[in-house]
């Protein structure tokens, strides 16, 4: 079984359909900040579990031998109008879950992180990046996923194995639609 964190949220509604579709048992865990809405065409085919990674009770990795971590605060906007509570949703529940994956044995971690957290060294004369290039991060949501890579990294061993997704920002269509995204707003 593979959990998803923020399997509610804009990309985890269109991976758990994916997991799906591949045969994977899925485990969604989510806060259901923007309700479960995304989820309807799927509920009767995943393990929905509502929580806040902050208080995660390490039995909702049970059968678990997966996690694709997608929750969290996902903005600069939100991130900037409350610093604290982005690092705390972000970086100390990153931990909160990578603490408990590597305690109950769940080997395999992808955590979606940010293209963001190059911020100054975009403007280097190549403008090509890969996990090689200068990480500068200035404001608080690049921070808080750096942080929050530098955790996973340290806890990193040859039985828990985080890979880091620096994604770009994501756009499309999702049953959790997000209008906040100026491409997405284009084409409404």
């Amino acid at each position: 079984m593979i959990l998803v964190t923020g399997g509610a949220g804009y990309i985890g509604c269109i991976a758990i359909r994916q997991l799906l579709d591949k045969g994977e048992a899925v485990r969604v865990f989510d806060k259901l900040y923007f309700g479960d809405e995304g989820l309807a065409a799927v509920a009767d085919k995943i393990d929905l579990v509502q929580g806040d990674l902050r208080t995660l009770d390490p039995a909702v990795l049970d059968g678990c031998n997966a996690v694709l971590h997608l929750a969290g605060l996902s903005n600069d906007p939100t991130a900037e109008f409350n610093p604290k509570a982005n690092a705390d949703i972000n970086t100390r529940g990153t931990e909160v879950l990578a603490d408990a994956c590597k305690r109950r044995g769940v080997k395999r971690f992808i955590f979606a992180s940010t293209c963001s957290i190059y911020d100054l060294g975009f403007y280097a004369p190549d403008f090509l990046r890969d996990e090689d290039s200068e990480v500068r991060p200035r404001a608080a949501y690049a921070v808080s996923n750096y942080d929050a890579e530098r955790i996973l990294l340290k806890l990193a061993d040859e039985n828990f194995c985080p890979v880091l997704l620096r994604q770009g920002t994501v756009y499309g269509w999702s049953p959790r639609m997000r209008y906040d995204l100026v491409v997405n707003t284009f084409v409404r």
